[in-house]
């Protein structure tokens, strides 16, 4: 069960655009089939859905964009945000918008720029045992650091925010348990105006969108952060803040919880 007012549900006209996060949302530890208990159809009908009506779904991911332009063709997705915003992909990668938040030349460049503030080294100090290298992805990853571990996410953005201002550190949402770390998040450090909500103003801007005709879906507080974006945000983890008056819980206690959401936009006539 859905629950908005009906003023809040004004906001929202026909979806054009779903900006919709990967891991955890629509796909169940990395399956599009399964949710908590089984093999079921639910998202993929959900996905289908979209598509037959012709909404544009938009991945919002910290995954680089080859990796994500195998899961469009796929699923038939042309458009997607990838590393965490720095790239902004158009019909699988006939244009792309970069944006790496400092003036670099190349991708390779912002990683070393990353590595040369010493904020990675800085914070394997501050927070020892609580944080590793993400591995295999943490050395593929082209344009910044990405992490694992447990970290009091508070304290870590302070410390970040303090010593190395032109940077952030970003929870990406809970991961699969990973070496001695039961409940796991993935972090990204990225400089300061990086991330999902800086790439869906960009892609706004580039492609004229309105906002009434945009939601958002996803279950981190980097995902929360595109809700002053979209008409209707709904988040998939109770657990995690929020402020905005668009926020919309959804339960996703059994991994279905996308297909809900599209239920809902189906039965109010916005698709």
């Amino acid at each position: 069960m859905i629950n908005i007012s009906e003023k809040l549900l004004q906001t929202l006209t026909k979806v054009q655009v779903v900006y919709t996060d990967v891991d955890g949302t629509f796909v169940n530890d990395g399956c599009l089939f399964c949710n908590h208990s089984g093999y079921t159809l639910q998202n993929a009908r959900a996905i289908f859905q979209l598509l037959e009506a012709g909404v544009d779904v938009v991945m919002t991911s910290g995954r680089e964009k080859e990796k994500l332009k195998d899961t469009a063709r796929l699923l038939g997705f042309q458009n997607y945000i990838a590393n965490l915003g720095i790239e902004i992909v158009y019909n699988q990668g006939e244009k792309v918008i970069t944006h790496f938040g400092v003036d670099v030349p190349d991708h390779q460049s912002l990683k070393d720029w990353i590595r040369e503030t010493g904020a990675v080294d800085a914070l394997f100090r501050a927070f020892p045992n609580r944080i590793e290298f993400y591995q295999p992805w943490a050395d593929l990853l082209r344009t910044h650091f990405l992490l694992v571990g447990e970290l009091p996410d508070r304290e870590a953005e302070q410390f970040i925010l303090k010593n190395f201002p032109a940077l952030r550190i970003i929870n990406n949402g809970e991961v699969a348990p990973y070496h001695d770390f039961k409940k796991p998040s993935a972090y990204h450090i990225v400089p300061q105006n990086v991330g999902k909500q800086a790439a869906v103003k960009i892609d706004k801007s580039e492609r004229k969108l309105k906002t009434a005709n945009l939601i958002g879906i996803g279950d981190s507080q980097e995902d929360v952060s595109l809700a002053p974006e979209v008409a209707l945000f709904f988040l998939l983890d109770d657990n995690v803040t929020r402020s905005e008056p668009n926020v919309i819980p959804v339960d996703n206690s059994d991994g279905s919880g996308f297909s809900r959401i599209v239920d809902f936009l189906v039965a109010k006539q916005l698709l």
